[in-house]
């Protein structure tokens, strides 16, 4: 299945960025290049629908790879919401129903879960920004769900790495 270029300066971003010959094949970049998309979305100075960003962890050594949908980062614009909306956004987003974890953690929520409104550059850039900074405190506690559901050894680590999923319209 051919992956579609959606119309609008980010969509192009993230196309150029994760889509291959043509759109044949989709790239799953490792967190130094999300931190340069995510450069290039903030500096674009503009907003798309939405951005969902969902994080895996592979282990060549083991064959594995364990996928991080507590951990997805999903920004969605709207025409209009209120603090109600967000909240209600946030909890259906920490408790949806087909996870084998969920996140019982509503800072990080809403960090992860943001809505802002169409074309509002300015909160758009913020909740980017956020999210980035946040996989500092993020990453090491995917590493430890790895550690432990994968039943990772010392010596399996150099053989894994963190890899995103990212789509947009």
């Amino acid at each position: 299945m051919m992956l579609r270029k959606n119309k609008g300066i980010i969509n192009e971003i993230i196309y150029n960025h994760t889509a291959y010959y043509k759109g044949k094949y989709r790239h799953y970049p490792t967190i130094t290049e999300l931190k340069s998309i995510l450069d290039d979305i903030i500096n674009s100075n503009s907003t798309t629908g939405y951005i969902r960003i969902t994080p895996f962890y592979i282990n060549e050594q083991l064959n594995m790879q364990i996928e991080y949908e507590e951990y997805m980062f999903y920004i969605e614009c709207r025409d209009s919401f209120d603090e109600k909306d967000q909240r209600l956004h946030i909890l259906e987003c920490l408790e949806p129903i087909d996870q084998p974890r969920a996140l019982n953690d509503l800072k990080l929520g809403a960090i992860l879960y943001p809505i802002c409104k169409n074309n509002d550059v300015t909160s758009y850039k913020i909740a980017l920004e956020r999210y980035k900074n946040s996989l500092k405190e993020i990453l090491p506690k995917m590493m430890d769900i790895a550690k432990s559901e994968m039943e990772l050894k010392e010596e399996d680590t150099a053989f894994g790495y963190f890899c995103f999923e990212i789509h947009s319209e």
